[in-house]
């Protein structure tokens, strides 16, 4: 089992489409992946997912222990599994807490996502603290470098070492002054991949689902297969 949080100190960079597309790829060549909402409070992956009228337990009724784990997981039309977030916060939800839930999964999936929340609070804290890795998305613009750079510092901190960079929602007519090298070298972690900006992904939520052949979601197969350790070539034209 993997844990990789997913993670950026700003908003509406696309962490949790990017959770959904990766893990559904991953689900759709047969490996199990579960998606764990970190954003206490205002969550997001169950709408993405289409399975908000089925969320009735979250992972802090776990550790509270109001449910049994498996009750709290929801299985969605595509394979993927989620834990939602809680809705306020708890001094119960401490790191020891919250990977003792994780290593009750721990037979069950290849693959654990954890969709921090924009900021460094207690969401991005806990996971920060009990990921093995970290993936760190960031658009293409100064603002959210500047943040991902920031992002990759504190969960290095955390003493995650194992830090990697997407950079998301690519525009080449917008974006043509940026160069990919230089947004790896500031934020310092090592490269992951481009996703275009795509309407089919932005497009795909309450479950439906993304066109497989789309540049975007190519992209995100390509992305999907790296972090299985495949050695997936890096396109130049895409950099």
């Amino acid at each position: 089992m993997k844990i990789i949080t997913v993670a950026s100190a700003k908003g509406g960079v696309g962490k949790s489409t990017f959770c959904y597309g990766v893990g559904k790829l991953l689900a759709l060549h047969g490996k199990n992946v579960l998606l764990v909402d970190m954003d206490i409070g205002v969550r997001s992956l169950d709408i993405l997912l289409g399975v908000s009228e089925k969320t009735v337990y979250n992972w802090g009724d776990v550790i509270k222990g109001n449910c049994e784990y498996r009750k709290a997981l929801i299985q969605s039309a595509n394979g993927l599994f989620l834990l939602p977030a809680p809705i306020d916060f708890d001094e119960g939800y401490t790191p020891e807490a919250f990977a003792g839930i994780l290593g009750s999964f721990a037979k069950d999936f290849d693959y654990i996502f954890l969709d921090s929340p924009a900021g460094l609070e207690s969401g991005f804290n806990l996971a920060s603290k009990v990921a093995d890795s970290c993936i760190i998305v960031s658009t293409p613009d100064a603002i959210s470098i500047r943040a991902a750079s920031y992002a990759a510092n504190n969960v290095r901190k955390a003493g995650i070492s194992n830090v990697r960079l997407v950079i998301n929602k690519f525009n080449k007519k917008i974006h043509k002054s940026i160069n990919a090298d230089e947004i790896i070298d500031t934020v310092g972690a090592r490269f992951l991949g481009v996703v275009p900006e795509s309407q089919e992904i932005y497009g795909s939520v309450e479950g439906r689902k993304i066109p497989y052949e789309c540049k975007g979601n190519q992209a995100l197969l390509r992305i999907s297969r790296r972090i299985t350790g495949e050695n997936v070539p890096f396109r130049a034209k895409n950099l």
